[in-house]
């Protein structure tokens, strides 16, 4: 049995719930109520990305001790991004390292693929990745505050160099010339260069007791979407299952995921609604130059615009309507349902009105940019997605009506 902790993941829970119920492994979702109520039972404990401090929050201090006694009894914990955040010291105690700084906050926004050096030797790595550089998948990913002497810490990965298609911020790094980003830095001090990562370590492991644990600042559940890195990223994700679980799964690569291609098994119609009244705001995003695509997962965005709330309500969306609408769920819905499309109503209306606003305003920003002050599009966002880093706002409740379904 597998258990992921499902609080403050959004999209990083359905890639993580993609890639789990594609393997066949038995697995429950759980929130840090469950987990602090009733304890962990099972083989491993799978923490998606996110926000650490949510997560950590959300598992209080009994739900926080029902992890650390669970791993230290013999379970095993994997962490990817947040959920590695959530594990080192300050949060869970798993790991004695703590969370390293990012003192240009540019260079924490990449996001795409890194050349990382994979470690060789270790039974937690899969043999064709074991020594040699692989291409992973990073998503504004933190850093481990590597100490002299390790602690009985093992490096898996360390960052290397950008991949191919590296992000920084909205910037598509991999197509900026050498010659132009030479002299951005010398005219305008600007180092888009993610080189705050240079050899940090990117995966690392651990034991607690009769347990162990893997955290990684990669999301190593990234379905593949036609790159190597993500075949590479999954193949060891794959890896861990087996070991953690002695699964037999019988594929090295999780299948991709596109959200509104998923097969629609609950029919109905408030839901289906919403959904493509959604993917209405997708394409004005889209064409106003707001949203653009990534992959098949995800749609890219401009720097201040709610990409990442975006795509966590189309994943939920899209995710709930493939669920079978069995007793327990018709009867949540029911209760929800006038609210969530009261909601929605007014997140749709305030969601068209605040990107059609920030593209006028961009238009503005050279000519006349008092015309309409930016304060005032970042309390319409406020409203609508709260904060960026934390959520918020009718798309976090929307998303909380959703994920009260999953």
């Amino acid at each position: 049995m597998i258990n992921i902790l499902w609080d403050a993941s959004h999209i990083w829970g359905y890639l993580l719930l993609h890639a789990v119920n594609a393997t066949g492994i038995p697995f429950r979702v759980l929130k840090g109520l469950d987990i602090a109520h009733s304890g962990l039972t099972g083989k491993m404990l799978l923490v998606p990305g996110g926000s650490a401090r949510r997560k950590f929050e959300a598992l209080g201090a009994q739900g926080a001790e029902a992890v650390r006694r669970f791993v230290a009894e013999g379970g095993h914990y994997a962490g990817f991004c947040g959920g590695a955040g959530l594990a080192l010291s300050g949060g869970l105690g798993l790991c004695p390292w703590k969370r390293d700084g990012m003192p240009d906050r540019m260079q924490h926004l990449v996001s795409g693929h890194l050349v990382c050096d994979v470690a060789s030797g270790s039974p937690l790595v899969p043999a064709s990745l074991s020594g040699r550089p692989a291409l992973l998948p990073v998503w504004w990913p933190g850093r481990f505050d590597e100490p002299a002497d390790r602690q009985g810490v093992q490096v898996l990965a360390r960052y290397r160099a950008a991949g191919p298609d590296l992000y920084v911020a909205d910037m598509p790094y991999s197509s900026m010339p050498a010659d132009i980003l030479s002299e951005w830095n010398a005219l305008y001090g600007v180092k888009l260069r993610p080189s705050i990562l240079d050899g940090k370590p990117c995966a690392i492991s651990g034991t607690l007791g009769k347990g162990s644990w893997l955290l990684s600042y990669s999301h190593l559940e990234t379905p593949s979407d036609g790159t190597p890195g993500s075949e590479q990223a999954s193949r060891w994700f794959l890896h861990l299952l087996r070991l953690a679980c002695g699964a037999d799964i019988a594929f090295d690569s999780l299948s991709p995921l596109t959200p509104s291609a998923l097969p629609i098994l609950w029919e109905d119609p408030d839901l289906l609604s919403a959904a493509l009244r959604l993917e209405g705001l997708l394409e004005l995003a889209q064409s106003l130059g707001l949203l653009f695509p990534r992959n098949s997962w995800l749609l890219g965005w401009r720097s201040g615009v709610p990409g990442s709330q975006f795509n966590s309500l189309r994943a939920a969306l899209c995710t709930t309507l493939g669920f079978t609408p069995d007793d327990r769920r018709t009867r949540l819905w029911s209760a929800r349902r006038d609210e969530f499309q009261k909601t929605f109503e007014l997140f749709e209306q305030g969601a068209r009105s605040w990107l059609l606003a920030r593209r006028l305003s961009d238009t503005l920003a050279d000519s006349n940019p008092a015309m309409l002050p930016r304060e005032i599009l970042v309390d319409q966002r406020t409203a609508l997605f709260g904060s960026p880093m934390f959520g918020g706002g009718l798309s976090e409740q929307l998303l909380d009506m959703l994920e009260e379904l999953v």
